[in-house]
């Protein structure tokens, strides 16, 4: 007996695939079975009068003969060689010949055998995807009436006996279309079940880069609290580096106090957790599944509201690009019309009035200034900067603000070199150093920027010796128009860490015992 073929992912026949070659198989399987048992009734009735004088024996070879081929075609299955439709062509033709001639051996088994093709028709219609499946009936009809013709020339056979025939060869006919009918049915059907598996999984794998790609962490939980999906994002925003295995690992071993929470929340809440690594929102939205499973959505704080206040300054660098001509025409005037009061002024009430209406024309300017500069912040034109480069940039912005040399110390190594936009780099550097001899003692030495190369790339650090920040004060450092100075616009350091970005770097606050420390983080340079 033949075992089902092995699958293959599709054979040399182009249109066929492994499931083809398995039916095939199967069918093989049924003409080993049906040579064998008529192998066995051979041997067992071969002196029966069910045959002829003498034709018992012609019906045991042909039966051994039929078991040999059939023997023979499991090789050529296994050997995928020759074609499939080559191989059961030849199936059907030897279940053919072969019937036929035992039908030859007996009149009593004619009607008998002649009901074996129609399995053979109907199953290789089926195997054969309803491809020549008429014309294998055609072959049976006409092999069925050659040997009815034979017997009747012989005398054993009677003329009436054609109608009998007639409907035989009907029934080949009958059955050979229904098998390609159905055939032709189930590969439509089959061809719809594809295709939709395919969009399944093309939906799948939408999901599956949706939810990778999410800014929001998401966590798939069952109501007994066993993890059933937990996305990267999830993970990193809990702080969690242990493996998790869904349908396994349990939320209070990954996150005892989102588990806490999550047995409290009810439908509208939205709590906040304050883990190691961020402030997230939770949301909960029930699967309505029998395990009473729910997806707990984990929204980043910090993000959403650097979001809100990306669109707000963007919304607001828009219209002060749209109207920067507009308010710097009067802000001129205004500033030329100080300076001739200014000059006129005889008294100090005068000389004050004046002095407070420049400088606030003064701050007004700078302000549009700055959001123009941070409405601009996209546009890079890096250049290589060295230790000598960046020396010179520093005592050019020293001048500029009027500090004393022997104010601000710079120590860097010879061993520096950088990519960075120079327009970009000359409002951090002047950001920092106008706001650390703002707040120094303004004494030599007050100022210190220092540059170390790291294997991550190269870091800037600029620390003054004056109060330093509060704590209350460190979280809203870098918010857009936060600023502890009267004067100030509180974009400086909003747009120091914009265009720091932008350059592919990273400005941050270092807590110092001393004064004020900040760091730009140059990544991949050196």
């Amino acid at each position: 007996m033949s075992a089902p073929a092995a699958d293959l992912p599709r054979p040399a026949t182009p249109g066929y695939y492994a499931s083809h070659w398995r039916s095939l198989d199967y069918f093989n399987l049924y003409r080993l079975t049906l040579a064998a048992a008529l192998v066995f009734s051979s041997l067992l009735f071969s002196d029966s009068d069910l045959f002829r004088p003498g034709a018992g024996e012609r019906f045991q070879g042909f039966a051994y003969a039929y078991l040999v081929i059939a023997a023979l075609f499991v090789l050529g299955i296994r050997a995928r060689w020759p074609g499939f439709q080559v191989q059961l062509t030849a199936h059907i033709t030897a279940d053919i010949v072969l019937v036929v001639l035992m039908m030859s051996t007996s009149e009593r088994l004619a009607g008998g055998m002649g009901l074996l093709l129609v399995i053979s028709i109907a199953s290789g219609g089926l195997v054969g995807s309803g491809r020549l499946t008429l014309l294998y009936a055609a072959m049976a009809s006409i092999a069925v009436l050659l040997q009815h013709g034979f017997s009747i020339l012989g005398g054993s056979q009677r003329t009436d006996s054609f109608f009998q025939i007639g409907l035989l060869c009907a029934g080949y006919f009958a059955i050979g279309w229904l098998a390609h009918a159905l055939t032709q049915r189930a590969l439509r059907s089959e061809t719809l079940a594809q295709q939709q598996a395919d969009e399944l999984a093309l939906l799948n794998r939408i999901n599956a880069l949706a939810i990778e790609n999410s800014p929001d962490g998401l966590l798939a939980v069952r109501g007994d609290g066993v993890v059933r999906h937990a996305s990267p994002r999830a993970l990193a925003l809990l702080g969690v580096t242990a493996p998790v295995t869904p349908g396994v690992t349990r939320l209070q071993d990954c996150s005892p106090e989102l588990a806490r929470l999550a047995q409290q929340l009810n439908a509208g809440a939205e709590p906040i957790l304050n883990t190691p690594t961020a402030q997230l929102r939770v949301r909960c939205i029930p699967l309505a599944t029998p395990d009473d499973s729910r997806v707990l959505v984990l929204e980043d704080q910090s993000q959403a509201e650097q979001a809100a206040q990306r669109l707000k300054l963007a919304a607001l660098g828009r219209l002060t690009a749209n109207i920067a001509h507009e308010i710097r025409n009067p802000l001129s005037a205004i500033s030329h019309a100080a300076q001739l009061l200014h000059e006129e002024a005889h008294g100090d009430t005068q000389a004050r009035l004046t002095a407070i209406i420049e400088n606030n024309a003064r701050r007004l300017d700078r302000l549009v200034e700055e959001v123009l500069t941070l409405n601009r912040r996209d546009r890079l034109n890096p250049v290589s900067f060295d230790a000598a480069t960046l020396g010179a940039l520093i005592d050019d912005l020293r001048q500029t603000e009027d500090i004393p040399a022997d104010a601000v110390i710079v120590s860097m190594p010879e061993a520096v070199h950088f990519q960075f936009d120079p327009d970009h780099l000359r409002q951090i550097v002047w950001n920092l150093l106008r706001n650390a001899w703002r707040f120094s003692r303004k004494q030599a030495g007050s100022i210190r920027f220092s540059t170390q190369v790291t294997d991550d790339g190269v870091q800037f650090e600029i620390e003054d010796d004056g109060p330093g920040l509060p704590p209350e004060h460190q979280g809203k450092l870098f918010e857009p128009f936060f600023t502890t100075d009267a004067q100030g616009t509180g974009l400086g350091l909003f747009l120091a860490r914009e265009l720091a970005e932008a350059n592919h770097a990273a400005l941050a606050y270092v807590p110092w015992a001393d004064g004020a420390r900040f760091r730009l983080s140059l990544r991949g340079s050196a």
